[in-house]
This record gives C-alpha cells, sequence and structure tokens, in this order.
C-alpha cells in the first residue's frame, strides 16, 4: 500500500496523516471504531491511534508530540466524560494533560482539527470555558458519532477526512496487492456466464468473467456473485462488448451491486468499454450483472426467431480482469 506520508506545505516535516484523539475513560469504544473504520479506508499506517500505534519501547512523549503536530487532520474524541473532574480538578484545565497537549499541538501547527461528539454529548461552548491554549476547538466545525447511527456516521467521518487530506495536497492513497476477483471462487453465477480470456477493445484481459450463450439465452441477465466478506477496499473492472461479437453493434447494460443495493450502471457499445473504479471498502457481497436490451426470453422463441433468420439479440459481454484491492 503506498504510504499518505508527504511533505506538507509549510517545510520539509514528514507528517502523519490522520490522528485520532481521544481520552481514556470517555470515549474508548467509539474511538476504536472511527481507527479501525480509517484504517480500512486509508490503510493502518496511515492512521495513528496511540494505543494501537505505539509500540513496546517507544519514547511516549516525543512520539505522541511529532504525530499531533504533524498531522494533516485530527479527529477529537469527545463524549460525556472529556471533562469530568479527575483528583479535584478537570484533566484538560492541567497543562501535563496528553489529551489537551495533543489538541494545542495540531491548533499550534495550524492543522485540520475535528470534534468528533459520541452518544448525546452537546457542542462545546463558552460553559465548558476550555483552556486559552485549546479555545479554537469551539470555533471548530463537528461532526457526530451516535451508536444508533454507526454506519452513517462513520461514512461521514471518512468522507470529511478524505476531503481534507485532499485539500492539503495530500495524495489518498492508492491500493496494492490486487487479487483476481475470479480467483475467489463465485458463490452464484447464472447458466450461461463463463471465466476466461477476453479481447475488448484490442485489449487481451486473460481472468475475465464472460456472459455469452450459444444458441439461446437460459436467463436475460447475467450474474455472478462473490463474497468480499469486509476485506477489500476497491474494485477494478473493465466492461464491454467482445471484440469478435457476432453482432458489433449491440449496447451492453453492466449493474455492480453491493450488499444487495445498486453501486454503480453504466452503458458500453462496441468499441467503447467502460472502465469502473468502486469503493468496496466494508462490503460483504458482491454481484456483477451485464444484459442486452431486447434479448428473446424464451427457448421456445428463440427457436423460432432463430429458424426464421432473426436475431435473438444475444449478449455477447465481459468483464475484463476484475481485481480487488485489500
Amino acid at each position: 500500500m503506498s504510504s499518505l506520508r508527504g511533505t506538507d506545505r509549510q517545510g520539509d516535516a514528514v507528517i502523519e496523516k490522520i490522528f485520532v484523539s481521544f481520552r481514556v475513560g470517555d470515549t474508548e469504544d467509539a474511538a476504536v471504531a472511527i481507527d479501525q473504520k480509517l484504517c480500512r479506508r486509508f490503510g493502518a499506517e496511515n492512521v495513528f491511534r496511540s494505543s494501537r500505534a505505539m509500540h513496546g519501547g517507544a519514547v511516549f512523549p516525543a512520539v505522541l508530540e511529532e504525530k499531533a503536530a504533524g498531522c494533516a487532520v485530527m479527529l477529537v474524541v469527545i463524549g460525556e466524560r472529556w471533562l469530568v473532574e479527575n483528583h479535584g480538578g478537570r484533566r484538560i484545565d492541567k497543562p501535563d494533560d496528553w489529551v489537551r497537549r495533543e489538541i494545542e499541538l495540531a491548533l499550534e501547527h495550524d492543522r485540520q482539527v475535528i470534534p468528533v461528539l459520541t452518544g448525546d454529548r452537546q457542542r462545546l461552548g463558552q460553559s465548558d470555558d476550555l483552556p486559552t491554549s485549546i479555545i479554537g476547538l469551539l470555533k471548530r466545525q463537528y461532526v457526530r458519532f451516535h451508536y444508533r447511527s454507526a454506519e452513517r456516521d462513520l461514512k461521514h467521518i471518512v468522507d470529511e477526512v478524505q476531503h481534507h487530506v485532499t485539500e492539503r495536497g495530500v495524495p489518498v492513497p492508492g491500493p496494492t496487492n490486487p487479487v483476481l476477483l475470479t480467483s475467489l471462487g463465485a458463490t452464484r453465477r447464472s447458466a450461461d456466464v463463463r471465466l476466461g480470456a477476453a479481447e475488448i477493445s484490442g485489449r487481451y484481459f486473460g481472468d475475465s468473467i464472460i456472459f455469452r450463450p450459444s444458441l439461446f439465452a437460459s436467463q436475460v441477465r447475467g450474474t455472478i456473485s462473490y463474497n468480499l466478506g469486509m476485506r477489500f477496499r476497491r474494485l477494478d473492472v473493465t466492461a464491454g462488448i467482445l471484440d469478435d461479437a457476432a453482432e458489433p453493434d449491440q449496447i451492453g447494460y453492466f449493474r455492480i451491486i453491493t450488499d444487495g443495493a445498486v453501486r454503480s450502471q453504466v452503458t458500453a457499445e462496441h468499441g467503447r468499454p467502460q472502465q469502473l473504479n468502486i469503493d468496496v471498502t466494508d462490503v460483504l457481497s458482491l454481484q456483477l450483472e451485464a444484459h442486452r436490451p431486447g434479448t428473446t426470453a424464451h427457448p421456445m422463441m428463440a427457436g423460432v426467431m432463430a429458424a426464421g433468420g432473426r436475431s435473438n439479440k444475444l449478449p455477447e459481454l465481459a468483464w475484463g480482469d476484475p481485481v480487488v484491492y485489500p
């Protein structure tokens, strides 16, 4: 996996791109869920959460200071006990409080800081009486993370982080180590769908998914399904009409369905394939579906059409070399 590390706008410092700040005794579970989601999207090496990313022997203050000062985005996870009294005083008021210090460093170095309010925690305000060094936190637009809407909230958090990382001119990592989708073993496929080599618009694809009935279509739509098991981040595939199609003027419709919902739908023509790059982060099941409009649906009718010299508009479609990336 390529790294999110790079040069920031203010100098040559190597920076850690995403920092998850949380308080022990307040929001550990929420921080873990957010961290796991970010790691699946950006890679674990590009996300810093102290409990996971710091190993035995690490110099605690120095590592935290480096990561907090050098992040592109800091998520400050805030729950009901974030300002709780501790041994006679609020932890946030103590200059050596590490949560406070992390935020101070990020603000001092003009990093993007996003408060994440968990559960029913209210927005920080003047009544919270924050130390002057982190009063800037009050002006930052917050996002929410609630157990009732956890999946939606996590997706929103990832989208916000990606926006800010990209805005700072830092390239979001592209996935590496591709895995051929066909190597995973289909959980289900139509009778007329087979695996093999295909040529699409002059390119050779050695591990393709081909929908090409020979005499009549057993099913109008050719489908194949795979269990991704939330193990991959992206799907890349070329969808198009086979170069050696007997009827090259046909149009093919291709759909990608993830966990029962249509994620993408495109139309391809002979010599004009479609390149698809689909985010499949957290997807359990993937289905590829292709069809040609007007295909004769009934075998008996297909025989009648063939006998009369008329086309059954049989599909000659292929998904060229579909690959998924961890």
